[in-house]
């Protein structure tokens, strides 16, 4: 039992370890990283460098499950929560476009990973061990079986009688 708690314990520090991401927008004309993985659930957190010159981060689709922008910005963060599964490309408004290269980036959605129960397998029963003395015991007889067993063995007794008797 403690050992399946300690692994547990360490599946939830792992889920933490395995949780949000930075992405610092500039001061020139780059996100860094470019490129973070995540699971679902999880928040891409992008943060104006000082002095920054003025960047978005926009989603390079405009529909689907994962479309944000933060509008043009020289200061603050903008946060994004993913969570659909899926490479979702992105870039600052001002200085790229979708699907360019000068200022662009990729946030890699992976599924959460969700811990498989393990069977724990039934001990064995003990093993029975006869107690000497005991013997079957003989269920009780409902009224209507007593009646028939004294009637079998008035039968019995009247033939042992009659043709078992010496002469």
């Amino acid at each position: 039992m403690r050992a399946r708690i300690l692994a547990l314990a360490g599946i939830l520090c792992a889920a933490a370890a395995a949780a949000d991401q930075t992405i610092t927008v500039g001061p020139g004309i780059s996100f860094s990283p470019s490129t973070v993985s995540i699971s679902t659930g999880e928040t891409v957190t992008w943060t104006w460098a000082a002095a920054s010159l003025p960047h978005s981060t926009t989603s390079d689709a405009t529909t689907g499950p994962e479309v944000w922008d933060s509008g043009v910005q020289t200061t603050g963060s903008f946060a994004h929560t993913f969570n659909t599964p899926g490479n979702y490309a992105f870039h600052c408004q001002v200085h790229s476009f979708a699907g360019g290269t000068a200022m662009n980036g990729v946030v890699q959605v992976a599924a959460a990973a969700t811990p498989t129960a393990t069977a724990t397998p039934t001990p064995p029963p003990p093993p029975v061990t006869p107690t000497p003395g005991t013997g079957a015991t003989i269920p009780a007889l409902s009224a209507a079986g007593r009646v028939a067993l004294a009637a079998g063995l008035a039968l019995a007794a009247l033939l042992w009688l009659a043709f078992a008797r010496p002469r």
